[in-house]
């Protein structure tokens, strides 16, 4: 045990616990010796950020009769460390009341606890009563006011400071470097300024530190500044510079960003012991290249695993579309016992309206109401928007209408829902209601407008709002703009003005504006303007096979056999086969798959004896199968027989068996529905009394009674 009475006489240990310095304390109360010294010295020990005990500190200081500067320092400074910013600003204050000067150092210390304050009145109060004692050109007082002001968020004041100074060393320049790195984030010129800081100090023959070279690789990420960020990790190699973990998670993070996986992959296996925000920079890197293989082989390496590598993946998953992966990996993380967060669940309910899968963004929206974490507005849109995708726009409205803060992407979302679901009249109406709260429209929001105009035939008023977005909002029409005007005005039967327009584009129109032309074309029979329309996209997608198909009905409907049988040729000689129809429905989360003529399904005698009585309901019922729609060279039973067995028929039959008939049946079919079906499944509606929802490639139908939203405009 150290003596009190000898300790006066030899150095202080550089490194006591807090259990020595309890006895040390112990033995000053009880011999009486207090030298000024002894106590200095055990106040600095106790106030070490090793063992720091702040309050034992505090009641050490409060016994000494007349602290001495450097005391008062000692104990501001641990306030300060120890994160209680406001005891340090009070002990300064009590230190004037006693009438002790404070030096340059006890400034410092101050500076530190005001940037933690988040008070700029206080920071600016201590900047002015340094000012009146000192001239202020102490370059670590600068340094440390510049470190406040960037703190607290003024990098103007922080600039100023920079930029009256005479010397500057590698501090003041890193500490530049690393707050417009840090205010990038919010604003992303800021950046730029801090790229711009690094090279000027490079060129003042100004080393740069390790924490300098983290932050200027920090923005090189963001700007995708890959040869400055190879500059950096030539540096450290040229200098010998050690490759610190936060040193090489930055150059990992950059690479990755940058797109040079193979450059982030030779750092990253360089490393040691690889911690874990290695780990999720790389698996970040390989997720965003598309790269799931490799993200997954790592992923399936790591020991430990935290909500960001989690995140990392099933938004990779949701981004490539794997959308199955990612609630397989999700269910992983529910059970590890991480909690899901707000960024994680709006990637999820994407990939929830992208399946339609319904059963699992009910689960994740109840997540939402029982978890206590407050939903923003991106969780609260996303919600909106997984319930408009699959099939329940009445459930988006009032999600929507309870969101506390909506901004232009929430009512963006429900115009855009609101028109897949055909209503483009309750579209335009939200649209009212957006711009009356003050919202201002964007490029996305006019092509949600201009969709639910089309989806609804409503021509005048999408003449309208293609003119007002140039008029009032100064919006230059894109080439989705032009698409949702051709279709409106092709399914409109106003195919002249249509073919118009598309001449009229200031850009050269793509395959989604001659496709839309020639699926009006195939309404209206048009075979001049579709053969122009195809010919066009031939030249943009050769192998896409629904321009072939489009164009062969055309053929067969408007009596041009021999150029019907010319077109199947030339399709068979370039490989290109018809898309196979696939349905799917989902029955106590369990998705079933139908594809027209499989057989696969186990319970496939069950339906067939359904669609059986389907059959002879329908006929009952006046329905005449449109048999000009099957182009085969067979006879006509045959043709209503591969019309019957259309997948999403199939579909149908298999949840009228299996669903209560107060459940509405949900149908996700990835082609357009045929005009066949669409007539079959209104009456389907109508005879077993159900509520029918089919979301094809472009459209949400609702049939109810014998009716279907779209009223037969699609």
């Amino acid at each position: 045990m150290l003596s009190v009475s000898k300790s006066r006489f030899l150095p202080w240990p550089t490194s006591l616990s807090l259990k020595q310095c309890t006895q040390i304390h112990a033995q000053m109360i009880i011999s009486g010796a207090v030298h000024p010294s002894i106590t200095t010295n055990l106040l600095k020990s106790l106030a070490d950020p090793d063992i720091v005990d702040l309050s034992y500190a505090l009641a050490v200081f409060r016994r000494i009769p007349r602290p001495s500067n450097f005391q008062w320092n000692t104990i501001i400074r641990a306030c300060s460390r120890n994160q209680v910013p406001q005891e340090s600003v009070a002990l300064y204050r009590e230190m004037c009341r006693e009438g002790v000067t404070p030096d340059v150092y006890t400034f410092q210390f101050l500076f530190k606890a005001c940037s933690q304050c988040s008070s700029i009145r206080e920071g600016q109060t201590v900047h002015g009563n340094f000012l009146k004692l000192f001239d202020g050109s102490d370059i670590f007082a600068r340094n440390s006011l510049i470190h406040m002001y960037s703190e607290l968020g003024h990098i103007e004041v922080a600039r100023r400071i920079f930029d009256g100074m005479d010397q500057k060393n590698v501090v003041s320049w890193t500490m530049m470097v690393g707050c417009y790195a840090k205010i990038g984030y919010v604003q992303i010129h800021q950046f730029e300024e801090a790229v711009g800081f690094f090279k000027k100090m490079v060129s003042s023959n100004i080393k740069p530190d390790v924490v300098a070279m983290v932050s200027v690789l920090s923005a090189c990420s963001h700007l995708r500044e890959l040869d400055l960020g190879k500059w950096v990790h030539h540096f450290v190699s040229k200098e010998r510079i050690g490759m610190t973990r936060h040193l090489a998670v930055a150059l990992i993070d950059m690479y990755a960003k940058c797109g040079d996986m193979d450059a982030a992959r030779q750092v990253f296996d360089s490393m040691g012991s690889k911690v874990l925000v290695a780990w999720n920079a790389i698996i970040d890197g390989y997720c965003k290249l598309g790269k799931l293989d490799v993200a997954c082989s790592l992923f399936d390496q790591m020991g430990d695993r935290d909500l960001v590598t989690f995140n990392s993946m099933i938004t990779g998953y949701v981004q490539n579309s794997s959308f199955k992966d990612a609630f397989l990996l999700f269910s992983e993380l529910w059970h590890s016992g991480l909690k899901p967060d707000n960024f994680m669940i709006v990637s999820l309910l994407s990939a929830c309206a992208n399946l339609g899968a319904l059963y699992q963004g009910k689960m994740l929206h109840a997540y939402i109401e029982q978890s206590s974490a407050e939903p923003d507005v991106f969780v609260g849109t996303a919600l909106v928007d997984m319930y408009a995708k699959c099939g329940l726009i009445g459930e988006a409205k009032q999600v929507f209408n309870i969101m506390p803060n909506k901004d232009v992407l929430a009512w963006t979302v429900m115009i855009s829902g609101l028109a897949l679901h055909g209503d483009g009249k309750s579209a335009l109406d939200h649209f009212l209601l957006m711009r009356e709260e003050g919202i201002r429209p964007n490029r996305v929001t006019y092509v949600a407008v201009l969709s639910a105009c089309s989806h609804s035939g409503l021509v005048e008023e999408g003449y309208f709002h293609f003119n007002e977005m140039v008029s009032i909002f100064n919006i230059e029409p894109q080439i989705e703009h032009y698409g949702c005007m051709v279709d409106l005005l092709g399914r409109s039967g106003y195919l002249k003005d249509a073919e118009r327009l598309i001449q009229s584009m200031p850009v050269e129109p793509n395959a989604v504006i001659w496709g839309s032309l020639l699926g009006s074309c195939r309404v209206y029979n048009d075979v001049e303007l579709a053969e122009k329309a195809a010919k066009n996209l031939l030249v943009l997608e050769p192998q896409k096979d629904a321009i072939y198909i489009l164009l062969y009905n055309i053929y067969n409907s408007t009596g041009r056999w021999s150029s019907a049988v010319e077109l199947r040729g030339m399709m068979e000689g370039c490989g290109i086969r018809k898309l196979a129809g696939c349905s799917t429905i989902v029955i106590e989360g369990i998705v079933h798959e139908f594809i027209a003529g499989d057989r696969s399904h186990p319970q496939f005698d069950e339906i067939q004896t359904m669609m059986s009585a389907m059959a002879t309901r329908l006929k009952l019922a006046g329905h005449v199968p449109r048999i000009s729609q099957v182009s085969l060279d067979i006879d006509e039973e045959e043709k209503e027989n591969i019309l019957f067995n259309h997948s999403e028929k199939m579909a149908i039959a298999f949840g009228i068996l299996k669903l209560g008939k107060n459940i509405p049946i949900h149908i996700l079919k990835n082609l357009r529905v045929c005009r066949d079906c669409h007539s079959a499944i209104k009456l389907i509606a109508k005879i077993w009394n159900r509520e029918i929802v089919v979301r094809d490639r472009s459209r949400f139908h609702h049939f109810r009674q014998g009716q279907c939203s779209c009223g037969d405009f699609w």
